[in-house]
C-alpha cells in the first residue's frame, strides 16, 4: 500500500511539473516576444540547472545535486528581490 501511494504521489509531481513547462513554455512566447531581460528570467534556470550539473558531473548523483542547488539558489533570489522591491516601494 505505501509503496502505491509513493508512486502516486511521484506520478502527480512529475504532471504537475509538466503542466508547469507547458503553461511556461506557452505564455513564454506572448509575455516575453520583446523582453529580453523577462527572456533571461524565464531561462535562469534551466541555464544555471545546467552549469551545475557540468560542475557536478563526476559524482553519480550529479541531476540530483544539480536540482537541489538549483532550487536552493533560486528561492535565495526570490527572497533577495522580494526584500529588495519592498524596500524600493517601501522607501519611495
Amino acid at each position: 500500500m505505501v509503496l502505491a501511494l509513493v508512486w502516486l504521489c511521484i506520478v502527480i509531481i512529475a504532471l504537475t511539473l509538466l503542466m508547469m513547462i507547458g503553461f511556461g513554455l506557452r505564455n513564454a512566447g506572448s509575455t516575453l516576444a520583446g523582453n529580453k531581460l523577462g527572456l533571461a528570467a524565464f531561462a535562469l534556470p534551466a541555464v544555471l540547472f545546467l552549469v551545475l550539473y557540468a560542475v557536478n558531473s563526476g559524482d553519480e548523483s550529479a541531476w540530483q545535486t544539480a536540482a537541489v542547488m538549483t532550487a536552493i539558489i533560486m528561492a535565495g533570489l526570490g527572497l533577495v528581490s522580494l526584500v529588495i522591491f519592498g524596500a524600493k516601494s517601501l522607501f519611495s
